[in-house]
């Protein structure tokens, strides 16, 4: 039998990780994230040129593709660790638990969903030690350190998005240090949204769950396989996500820099 090529490898883990649909929903995530900041107003010929950057930037194939490829570098020689991945993926745990994510953090696109969502985790949160799904939810984030991952990730996004500003400049008179400061002095905000967001979205993901598939879904997570991945996954989303924030910085910088001229 012949071996795998690389290329048919990183195609397996997409197909199984439902990769390719999963950057559609977070493409659409950027652009709303980025649609919704109102610290930079622009003229509406500005602002159609910047969603038509941002559509350029925040492009869900060019994101698959760069994502693929940086995870199956963080992976490296990792074999064994590639595939438990995708056998857990492809059974029918890991089928269902996957789309449940996917379909999860499509919905909560919608302003109606999000809110619902918050809401239901604001009811757990009161019910304290009562609420046992919670409970399973914040051993499922603890496992893979998602939150903390999840924080280094924003701040550097941050700093990435700040440093292509800087490099167009449009940082009022800011150096890399006090960017490094002011992206430190972000991390509580950045750390309670990234609690709430992960709680309110896995506390819906799951909700379909009976205890006895979560807890199967945390005992995988957190075997040195479902680590090691967690792991390799998180590398390539920071390769891809730097690289996006810095563009988006960078193209922003652009139209400021041009308006004060």
């Amino acid at each position: 039998m012949l071996p795998f090529s690389k290329a048919s490898l990183a195609s397996d883990l997409s197909d199984a990780f439902l990769l390719d649909e999963l950057f559609e929903v977070m493409a659409s995530e950027g652009k709303a994230a980025i649609g919704q900041d109102n610290a930079a107003p622009l003229s509406q010929r500005e602002l159609e040129g910047w969603r038509r950057e941002l559509g350029n930037i925040y492009h869900a194939r060019t994101m698959h593709a760069e994502f693929v490829a940086a995870l199956d570098a963080a992976l490296g020689e990792l074999t064994g660790t590639r595939d438990d991945a995708i056998r857990f993926a492809t059974s029918e745990l890991g089928k269902r638990v996957l789309r449940l994510e996917v379909s999860a953090r499509e919905a909560l696109l919608q302003d109606e969903i999000d809110e619902m969502a918050r809401k239901a985790l604001m009811d757990a949160r009161e019910e304290g030690r009562g609420s046992t799904r919670l409970e399973m939810i914040r051993e499922r984030i603890e496992v893979n350190d998602l939150i903390d991952l999840n924080v280094s990730l924003g701040m550097n996004t941050s700093y990435a998005y700040y440093r292509g500003m800087l490099s167009e400049g449009a940082s009022a008179g800011m150096n890399a240090d006090d960017l490094l400061y002011l992206v430190q002095a972000q991390e509580p905000d950045i750390r309670r949204d990234v609690m709430d967001w992960i709680e309110a979205y896995f506390l819906m993901a799951y909700q379909p769950l009976t205890d006895a598939e979560l807890q199967a879904y945390i005992d995988y997570s957190a075997s040195p396989h479902g680590v090691a991945f967690n792991r390799a996954m998180f590398q390539a989303f920071d390769a891809v996500f730097v690289d996006l924030s810095e563009r988006v910085g960078r193209g922003l910088g652009r139209i400021l820099s041009s308006d004060s001229l």
